[in-house]
């Protein structure tokens, strides 16, 4: 999980002040998971400002929970095509 805030070049920007990114890699090393990830939220038009938490997931995490269903489609889709993410976005305060 990333917090990243838009880009100057995002159309967002002028309605989200940030967001929270789950990211799921398939990769062979963390670190180069990283690298995919932060590559991949900088190509949807946000900038990386902070790693908030990262650890290997697994599938049977969110096999048995419901509420877990999109997590799961982001997990398979991952691992098809290389990364997912979602993006938590929040406006600025008022």
């Amino acid at each position: 999980m990333f917090e990243a805030i838009p880009n100057l070049d995002n159309p967002e920007k002028e309605e989200y002040a940030g967001a929270f990114v789950t990211c799921w890699v398939n990769s062979i090393d963390l670190n180069s998971a990283l690298s995919k990830a932060k590559g991949f939220i900088n190509d949807e038009g946000w900038e990386v400002i902070r790693i908030e938490e990262q650890f290997i997931a697994k599938r049977e995490w969110y096999e048995k929970d419901d509420a877990k269903i999109e997590s799961l489609k982001c997990f398979d889709e991952a691992v098809l095509y290389g990364v997912a993410a979602i993006f938590y976005t929040f406006p600025y305060d008022d």
